[in-house]
């Protein structure tokens, strides 16, 4: 991975998110090769991480909790919902009572920024936005590279039976993802740079159909516009 791994991989797998998905059954997923197979032959590994991802790929509805902890102990949480091309986040406002709500329309480029509380909207651009600078899903999924994830064994996450890769990095770089094995959704990350660890973890993950209603501002609310000045 071009950049750090800690801020690479985290970004990475919440983009990944926005696509992941559970287009085949359980039964359908292939069976991960023993562990003394994975280490004597890269081509056993790379099967059984490919199926995942492309099982991930086909998701077009997800919601979940998120939870990221950094090593000088801080945590970011937030909600997330994910219908096609429309993503809606909440997270507690640091300044205030309530939340911060985004709302993103991929298709259409555009960005709300919404604050129930004070019933505020602001309008803008995908392009002026902060979630410019971050991979598209298909980028995202794309960089997840088979044939640098070993597997090593099973777990559990949140009550959910995940395969554990590891993914290979620079010398001071190791990072480990559990995909969740019914559906290839990344359930927990870890990502540790010269010592220190960065874990993100997905609680609460549903595949059910969202409404529309979730990606749309309500009536009454103030929507401005937001427009970078002309030079």
């Amino acid at each position: 991975m071009k950049k750090n791994l800690v801020v690479s991989i985290l970004l990475l797998f919440v983009m990944t998110l926005l696509v992941a998905g559970c287009g085949k059954k359980a039964s359908e997923t292939s069976a991960p090769a023993p562990k003394e197979a994975v280490q004597s032959s890269a081509s056993s590994s790379d099967t059984s991480a490919q199926s995942l991802i492309t099982k991930g790929m086909a998701i077009s509805n997800i919601s979940y909790d998120c939870e990221v902890s950094v090593p000088e102990g801080n945590k970011v949480s937030m909600k997330a919902w994910i219908k096609g091309n429309q993503m809606r986040t909440e997270m507690p406002n640091t300044e205030g009572n309530g939340s911060i709500v985004s709302i993103i329309d991929s298709e259409k480029g555009i960005v709300y920024i919404y604050q129930p509380d004070q019933k505020m909207a602001t309008k803008m651009s995908i392009s002026m936005s902060p979630q410019d600078n971050s991979p598209s899903p298909k980028e995202a999924m794309a960089s997840l590279k088979p044939n640098e994830m070993k597997y090593t064994g099973k777990d559990t996450v949140d009550g959910k039976k995940c395969l554990v890769y590891e993914i290979q990095a620079g010398n001071n770089e190791t990072g480990k993802v559990w995909l969740w094995e019914d559906c290839g959704v990344p359930l927990k990350i870890e990502a540790t740079t010269d010592g220190k660890k960065s874990v993100m973890e997905y609680r609460n993950v549903k595949l059910d159909e969202i409404p529309a209603s979730m990606f749309e501002i309500p009536a009454g609310t103030k929507i401005v516009e937001f427009n970078m000045p002309k030079l």
